[in-house]
């Protein structure tokens, strides 16, 4: 089931924007269903919490060859295992903890990609950088010498009103825009939409979406 899931999902997803990719989100899944997932083909996955980062790579690190990405908030004394395990860090919102992840991929010998995690609807409940100071960030993390930014990263609007969550993902890609018109060539990724607005994000440039239930179906109980 996991396998046709994801087949009539990519399909969707190829109709609706040419070259978005599909990023699987992690969240208390087995190895098992990861395993599924990658043998029909999908290659980028997302994990929240970084145990399971960690236990889900030790465990699948000699099968198929697939990309994977932080998607959760990154505590100060799990940082050093996220950047073992993970290529790329999508939810950096401060210059702190960029700082912090250059320093720890200095002492690991390793590079990594970061996204900004932006809070394009500034809610309360959300962690991520307010848009309009996302370029000083931008520019602290270019003169890092173990990170490179490579996209911005959203939650976006979690409302009822589509115009509010277009806006949010709007407010993500015309930034992203920005920055590049600023001198930061690199920040080409979007990743924005997840299993209940991915059809939107898309629409407003998206270039990887986040999923997780309509692959793996419901959440098991951790």
């Amino acid at each position: 089931m996991i396998a046709e899931r994801y087949l009539s999902l990519k399909s969707e997803v190829d109709e609706a924007g040419q070259g978005v990719r599909i990023m699987l989100a992690g969240k208390h899944q087995t190895p098992e269903a990861i395993t599924e997932a990658l043998e029909a083909g999908a290659d980028l996955l997302g994990h929240n919490i970084i145990q399971q980062l960690q236990a889900s790579e030790e465990t699948l690190e000699r099968g198929i060859p697939h990309e994977v990405h932080m998607i959760g908030h990154v505590q100060s004394n799990k940082a050093r295992t996220a950047l073992r395990f993970a290529d790329t860090i999508q939810t950096v919102d401060s210059m702190k903890t960029a700082k912090r992840l250059s320093t720890m991929c200095e002492s690991l010998g390793v590079s990594r990609n970061v996204f900004i995690q932006v809070n394009s609807a500034r809610a309360e409940s959300q962690y991520g950088i307010n848009p309009e100071d996302a370029l000083e960030l931008a520019d602290g993390i270019a003169q890092l010498p173990h990170l490179t930014l490579t996209g911005l990263m959203t939650i976006g609007a979690n409302v009822p009103e589509e115009t509010e969550i277009h806006r949010s993902f709007a407010t993500t890609r015309e930034l992203a825009e920005t920055l590049r018109e600023r001198g930061h060539s690199s920040c080409t990724e979007l990743s924005m939409g997840m299993s209940g607005d991915w059809r939107i994000a898309v629409a407003e440039g998206s270039t990887m979406i986040r999923v997780g239930r309509q692959v793996f179906g419901e959440r098991p109980r951790p």
